[in-house]
């Protein structure tokens, strides 16, 4: 039996790790989203676990960021009290929302330029920085169109389901659990089928030059052919997510762990300015890391996504399971 993920993560590590380059679109292509299913998976299973319920995980992502600072009431009581913070409100609110667009932009061009790098990478194409710059430009707006169409979507299923679960109320706390749990992993399969099909129709508007419409039907009809497979992949990279996370956390524990007895010792001895140049120099180091990996891991998945989506839409595949299963199969048949 011939492997086909290993291969694929194969050839995605490989290119990612040769061209590093590639490492500035994926950065900010993260920023786009790029892991905000498996976020969403860890934060709602940490609530349950919790005995909180999917209302509570909204909750989180609502008061979040620019959200949290909009509030009607807050900016109306400035208005008629204080004009002056009244108006820094206002600067500040419109400063972040220009930054936000700008990290968005970059995330769109940042989308495309790693589809395009890895797959004419993959061909044994020469590429560079300043040609997929340019394919990540001139596919800007189908790649913008294309992730908010599907984060609209998303957010209309999430609201429909809340919706749906709020009108249903059971006296048993169980109950109330069991529901929300279900309703949960339903908002799951749901989100992550609409990760599959972006990163696919994002994939057809970059190396097929398709509108977003005309992509969208043809990253469905390329799901659809492939659900077990996709799903099965959608678990392999959660997994790699988490280890990733973890092991970057131990690897970060480890690194720091001279500076952080540097920095106590520093401070039981009395000193003022050493220990805050220490733990300046803490931070300093964490925060690069995390943005290397970070940049890196992003690259990493979104070329795997583009070598598997290249793999289905030329030559096909099929998933494990039904590979397993075909050659025990197969066994079986040559024995008898």
């Amino acid at each position: 039996m011939e492997p086909f993920y290993r291969l694929i993560f194969k050839r995605a590590f490989v290119i990612s790790w040769k061209n590093k380059w590639l490492w500035i679109f994926g950065f900010f292509a993260a920023v786009i989203g790029n892991g905000s299913v498996y976020e969403a998976l860890l934060r709602g299973f940490s609530n349950l676990s919790q005995g909180g319920t999917i209302f509570d995980t909204l909750r989180e992502y609502a008061e979040s960021g620019v959200l949290g600072m909009v509030s009607l009431t807050k900016l109306s009581a400035l208005w008629q009290t204080d004009a002056s913070a009244f108006a820094i409100n206002i600067f500040t609110i419109l400063l972040l929302l220009c930054v936000l667009a700008i990290l968005i932009s970059f995330g769109v061009i940042g989308q495309g330029g790693v589809l395009e790098g890895v797959i004419r990478t993959a061909e044994n194409k020469k590429i560079s920085f300043k040609e997929n710059l340019k394919v990540g430009l001139a596919r800007f707006w189908p790649i913008l169109e294309l992730n908010v169409i599907m984060k609209v979507v998303a957010l209309g299923i999430l609201f429909l389901i809340i919706y749906l679960v709020s009108m249903v109320v059971f006296e048993s706390a169980a109950l109330n659990l069991v529901l929300y749990t279900l309703s949960f992993i339903v908002f799951l399969v749901f989100g992550i089928i609409i990760y599959f099909v972006t990163i696919y129709a994002v994939a057809y508007a970059v190396l097929r030059e398709q509108g977003a419409f005309d992509a969208l039907k043809s990253a469905w009809r390329l799901f659809k052919r492939h659900v077990l497979l996709n799903l099965e992949m959608g678990i392999m990279l959660f997994v790699l997510n988490v280890a990733v996370a973890l092991a970057f956390f131990i690897a970060m524990f480890i690194v720091l762990s001279p500076f952080f007895m540097l920095y106590f010792l520093w401070l039981f001895a009395g000193g003022l300015i050493g220990p805050k140049i220490i733990l300046a120099l803490i931070m300093i180091i964490f925060l690069v890391a995390m943005v290397l990996v970070g940049a890196w891991w992003s690259t990493l998945q979104l070329g795997v996504w583009a070598i598997l989506f290249e793999e289905l839409a030329v030559k096909g595949g099929k998933s494990k399971i039904i590979r397993v299963f075909e050659h025990v199969i197969g066994r079986i048949k040559r024995r008898r």
